[in-house]
């Protein structure tokens, strides 16, 4: 087994250069004598999107030695089948754990603020694998713990539900307890995604790092998140930097998006950026977006603050320094307006 560790993330032809932007950020912020970095593919990509990830990542196309159709295929007249991608990630982590002592999955549409990810590989965790928790168990209510679809599934007193956005995996135990294979053989049959196969194979074995590692990046919480010292960020939903057409997200990544993209002469992926950006027409649909969605952000704070800065994660927390508290702050400012 190799002493070096893996960096993975998986992609199609649409978002292969979200993929090779993501190793190309990663590979800045790990050490790559120690790292070894690979996309796992399940179609054939084009001439320019498999040179392009080449350039920061071994390319890996699952069909070559997996047959995926197997397992997932397409639907009536050719309609995506969304276990696919899931069915992919499984994959390359049962590929690579054997190879590979410890391995990182990153999502590809995730990015990377700060430095240090090698401490990823050395922090001390006594369970097949490591993560940050889903933001739907974040309020730690009692009926949000365990999610839908799958918490039926669950075995009894599971309380925690992990984020599979960004995964840390150690190959013995993974190996061991053959997570990999139930994960596999679950969605097989009760379809899903990887999110719900993962959480009912790993259900507790898993230990959790700070969501500094894995920030959801939704309207709420990218204001919630801003000051803090964000490691990685992964972008939820339909509204992405590239996407963003009334202006949300700070401009700071788009801009070193864009920057990537005409450095690897991506044109038809500027375009797309261009068409979906925001236009100063927009101004005035954006300010109305703000002052609807910012009204309850005081309340959304006050269900996930005493997780967000708890202190007992493996790697630790925010330090106090970072912690906000966004309820004594307004009153604050309201005594002073009064």
């Amino acid at each position: 087994m190799s002493a070096k560790h893996a960096i993975l993330t998986c992609c199609d032809e649409a978002s292969g250069w979200n993929a090779a932007f993501l190793m190309s950020q990663l590979r800045q912020r790990t050490d790559t004598r120690s790292c070894v970095y690979y996309v796992f593919t399940d179609r054939a990509l084009s001439a320019s999107t498999s040179a392009m990830i080449k350039r920061y990542a071994t390319l890996i196309r699952c069909e070559d030695v997996f047959d995926l159709d197997e397992f997932a295929p397409d639907g009536p007249d050719g309609a995506p089948n969304p276990a696919r991608e899931s069915f992919l990630v499984l994959f390359a982590l049962e590929t690579l754990t054997r190879i590979h002592s410890k391995v990182l999955f990153v999502d590809k549409f995730s990015f990377a603020l700060g430095d240090g990810f090698d401490a990823l590989f050395s922090y001390p965790f006594s369970a097949p694998a490591a993560a940050v928790r889903h933001i739907s168990s974040w309020t730690l209510a009692e009926s949000d713990k365990i999610p839908a679809p799958f918490k039926d599934r669950m075995p009894a007193g599971c309380e925690r539900a992990l984020s599979p956005a960004l995964l840390l995996v150690d190959a013995a135990q993974f190996s061991e307890t053959g997570i990999g294979q139930a994960a596999i053989a679950d969605l097989r049959s009760e379809g899903g995604t990887s999110f719900s196969a993962l959480n009912v194979a790993f259900a507790d074995r898993w230990q959790e790092l700070a969501p500094r590692w894995n920030w959801p990046m939704t309207e709420q919480m990218a204001i919630i998140g801003a000051m803090r010292p964000l490691q990685l960020v992964n972008f939820l939903g339909g509204r992405k930097p590239w996407s963003d057409n009334i202006g949300f997200f700070d401009v700071k990544y788009l801009t070193e998006i864009t920057a990537f993209l005409t450095y690897e002469e991506r044109e038809q992926d500027l375009q797309m950026i261009r068409n979906n950006g925001f236009q100063p027409h927009r101004e005035r649909r954006r300010l109305r977006f703000l002052e609807g969605w910012s009204s309850n952000l005081v309340q959304n704070y006050d269900q996930i603050k005493d997780y967000i800065d708890r202190e007992d994660f493996i790697d630790g927390g925010f330090s106090p320094a970072s912690k906000l508290d966004l309820t004594s702050d307004l009153a604050a400012e309201d005594d002073q307006t009064s």
